[in-house]
């Protein structure tokens, strides 16, 4: 099944998005914060510029690992969720923008150590994707670490096979209620790579369809 093409849908109710993404993922969406957490905060205090927080499920882990985080998200609705889910964060640990993906080009160059993006590359264009990732590397300061959670083709054949028939019904569905599905990334790493990026690790699951990457900007 895919994990997230019903996002489009989800998102238009964002009051059940967390619980939605739980019952698509089958639970792993929950896995794949906390990981993502995990490899996103070298030390307390790094700064983590944080693209689609969404409700803020991610960044709650974040801010609780001592992160001081910068976090967008276009729609405003979900922002208002996130901003409740912290209300109680430290001062000056978590700062929410309403803003595109596109629109970090006009954060500080070399101003974070870590820049997340969690379920949200799947929903660009390839060009989108390209100059997110190009921004993405110029906001990093050198060997801050780039970690991208989001859903991708299987590597294995049968994977490939396998996940295209689950995935049908879930895709017309989502069609018919949202008129717009996310696509799997073919070559995550290789787009990361392109951007300037080393990639460190690479973990996945549900026939391979969902990952978290972690790469680096080189010193």
């Amino acid at each position: 099944m895919s994990s997230l093409a019903l996002m489009r849908f989800l998102e238009a109710a964002p009051h059940r998005y967390d619980a939605g993404m739980r019952l698509i993922t089958l639970g792993r969406v929950t896995l794949l914060h906390r990981l993502l957490a995990e490899v996103s905060v070298p030390r307390p205090g790094a700064h983590v510029l944080e693209i689609g927080c969404g409700t803020g499920a991610v960044t709650e882990q974040l801010v609780a690992r001592g992160a001081v985080v910068t976090a967008l998200d276009q729609n405003p609705e979900m922002l208002e969720l996130a901003r409740k889910r912290l209300r109680e964060a430290p001062n000056g640990s978590l700062t929410f923008l309403e803003s595109t993906a596109a629109e970090i080009d006009g954060l500080p160059e070399a101003g974070f150590d870590v820049v997340v993006a969690s379920l949200c590359f799947s929903e660009m264009s390839e060009s989108e994707r390209a100059y997110v990732l190009k921004a993405a590397f110029q906001r990093l300061r050198p060997e801050g670490i780039l970690a991208v959670a989001d859903e991708v083709s299987p590597e294995r054949p049968w994977q490939r096979v396998l996940h295209a028939l689950l995935r049908l019904p879930q895709a017309g569905l989502a069609w018919l209620l949202a008129g717009r599905l996310t696509k799997p990334l073919r070559d995550l790493a290789e787009e990361v790579r392109a951007a300037g990026f080393e990639v460190r690790a690479e973990q996945r699951w549900l026939l391979g369809s969902l990952t978290v990457l972690q790469a680096e900007r080189p010193g």
